[in-house]
This record gives C-alpha cells, structure tokens and sequence, in this order.
C-alpha cells in the first residue's frame, strides 16, 4: 500500500468534510450563545420599557390631578 497523499480519495474528502462540519458545530455553538444573550438584553429592554411606560403614566395623571385641583376643576 502507498504511503503518498492522494487529494481525491476518499479519506481525504471526508476528512476535509470533517473538519468542515466541526468548524460548523462550532459556529452553531457561538450563534447560540450570541441568541442566549440577545434574548437577555431584549428581555431586560422590554420590561424597562413597560416600567417607563408606567412611570409615565402615572406622572400623567398625577400632572393632571394637579392641574385641574389647581384650576378649581372637578
């Protein structure tokens, strides 16, 4: 049997093909991460969001309180 590198043959293809698949399963690995995160960040963005929209809500209707008490509205 040959010791020499054939390029075409079929252990050389399917070690390529290998390798590829592993480079692959490792960006899979990172993408989910990356995901992981982004749904944190996006969680953290939204509850801020109802938190301000509350805030401000209330501040409304504190303002508006206010001004018709001070008005001498109902």
């Amino acid at each position: 049997m040959s010791e020499e590198y054939k390029p075409d043959s079929y252990d050389a293809m399917l070690s390529r093909m290998e390798a590829k698949l592993d480079g692959i399963t490792a960006d899979l690995k990172d993408i989910k991460e990356n995901h992981k995160t982004l749904e944190n960040r996006i969680s953290i963005l939204e509850n801020f969001k109802y938190y301000l929209m509350g805030m401000v809500a209330i501040a409304t209707i504190g303002a508006e309180y206010l001004f018709n008490k001070f008005k001498g509205g109902s």
